[in-house]
């Protein structure tokens, strides 16, 4: 009898046993793979940190009588994490960090403070001609806030999931365009938050498949003729839709040329003159660079030598200003075109 007792206490001993043996072997499953993924991921990292290296070394030098710009002038922005920069209609300037939009004036005096939930990713103003000029859309993690005139909130947009990572947004006539870089693609919205449809999923028919996105540098821009340029960062490229969401073209390069982009994702940021033209600012070397509507390089606006860093966001004036939001300096640096007379300031 005493046998027969001790039977089953040694099969719960041996199941016991089997079950301590399998969550071992899971938990080392699990740590070679957390430690596979790490690896992978640092190799990652390491190896586009000596793309750039290796493309910083071969770039060529930007040659000073190809900066057709000079600063013009600057203000200090007195936050500690800055994210967004946009211009409105009457040339005032909106920075975004820190859990708030500071609003100035045209020359950096500053006239009022947005208190925000959430940290501002990316911020536009309605143009003239969007159909509600100087409304403020500020771009949070995965969603999209909307203020009036007198910086009272009016619309919380609907989330676009728990992948979203807001990047970039940008007004045309009727509508609000958001680039998404936790799901790789480009929101259209109606004015009033309505989802009219993604645009730049995969279509391997017709152009490379999608928007290659390894980093939080997704931007775009709308033209002044009815177009919408939206960076392709991995293929160093930039995309042209019509404002229905159609793909018409791309133009843009990788070499070491100063009129082409480099490294491993490029340009970072985009802005339009009010003439139409494209600006560019890349980073890994920070240049701040003009193109034509059809990707044709005009001229550089500044290099290295101009810039502390990477800009953090860029944004042009209906002057053709060009404005860099300088993160590291915490300052708003104002680029202005040389006058054609003298060919510098």
């Amino acid at each position: 009898m005493e046998r027969s007792k001790n039977l089953p206490i040694a099969g719960l001993l041996a199941a016991a046993a089997i079950l301590i043996v399998a969550g071992i072997v899971a938990v080392r499953v699990v740590l070679e793979h957390f430690a596979r993924s790490q690896a992978v991921a640092t190799f990652a990292d390491a190896t586009a940190q000596a793309d750039e290296a290796a493309a910083l070394k071969a770039a060529q030098p930007i040659d000073p009588a190809m900066i057709g710009y000079h600063e013009a002038g600057t203000f200090d922005v007195d936050l500690h994490e800055l994210r967004a920069l946009a211009v409105d209609g009457d040339g005032q300037i909106y920075v975004g960090g820190d859990k708030v939009v500071v609003h100035y004036a045209g020359d950096g005096k500053k006239l009022a403070e947005i208190s925000l939930e959430g940290q501002p990713q990316c911020l536009a103003v309605g143009t003239p001609e969007h159909v509600h000029p100087r409304r403020l859309y500020v771009g949070l993690e995965g969603h999209v806030e909307v203020y009036d005139l007198h910086a009272k909130r009016i619309a919380v947009w609907e989330s676009r999931g728990p992948e979203a990572v807001f990047t970039s947004i940008t007004t045309t006539d009727n509508e609000v365009w958001v680039a998404d870089a936790g799901n790789r693609i480009v929101w259209r919205f109606d004015a009033a938050g309505k989802l009219l449809g993604p645009v730049g999923k995969p279509d391997p028919s017709q152009r490379p498949p999608g928007f290659q996105i390894t980093s939080h540098y997704f931007d775009l821009a709308a033209g002044t003729d009815g177009l919408v340029y939206v960076v392709n960062p991995r293929l160093l490229h930039v995309e042209v839709y019509t404002g229905k969401g159609e793909y018409e073209t791309a133009w843009g390069k990788g070499s070491p040329s100063v009129a082409d982009f480099f490294g491993c994702c490029n340009p970072a940021h985009l802005a339009v003159l009010p003439d139409g033209s494209i600006v560019t600012a890349e980073k890994g070397m920070p240049r701040v660079k003009i193109y034509s509507a059809d990707g044709r390089f005009q001229t550089v606006v500044a290099g290295p030598a101009q810039l502390t860093d990477t800009p953090t966001d860029l944004a042009t004036d209906r002057q053709g200003r060009v404005l860099v939001l300088d993160g590291r300096a915490a300052k708003v640096r104002i680029f202005q075109k040389n006058s054609a007379n003298t060919g510098g300031k």
